[in-house]
């Protein structure tokens, strides 16, 4: 993908943009950046090195790894939340894992996308509650 505009990280009050050629474009603040000031992630999920864009990158990291390190207990009908050896019995609404009752809570969900916005509720297990601040913001 070709970027037109330059990297315009560092600009702000009274400070100048970097304004070197960029190489992708931001998937969370949608900024254009250049290789100094981003990360090129895998599945083209390039951030630039914002606070809340890196943060959110390495959380995304960080969850797909403990997908793929939580998800074989649900293959034996275990909860997938680790160490725990119950039964599983309801569905986060966020990863689709399969938990035990103690390790789900109901979480409110609000969805922007419709006017006015429509609050709802769901299950999310402990480990998506938590993302949750992050990707608030």
């Amino acid at each position: 993908m070709r970027v037109e505009k330059p990297c315009d990280f560092g600009g702000g009050l009274l400070r100048h943009a970097c304004g070197r050629e960029a190489i992708s474009e931001c998937v969370y603040c949608g900024h254009p950046f250049c290789e100094r000031h981003g990360e090129r992630g895998p599945d083209f999920t390039d951030a630039c090195a914002r606070k809340r864009c890196s943060a959110k990158l390495r959380d995304v990291v960080a969850h797909q790894e403990w997908r793929e390190r939580v998800r074989y207990a649900n293959a034996t009908s275990v909860c997938a939340h680790e160490e725990c050896l119950e039964r599983m019995h309801h569905q986060c609404s966020r990863c689709r894992l399969l938990f035990c009752s103690e390790h789900v809570t109901q979480v409110t969900v609000v969805y922007n996308d419709v006017q006015p916005p429509k609050k709802d509720f769901a299950l999310a297990c402990f480990h998506c509650k938590d993302r949750r601040k992050l990707w608030n913001r």
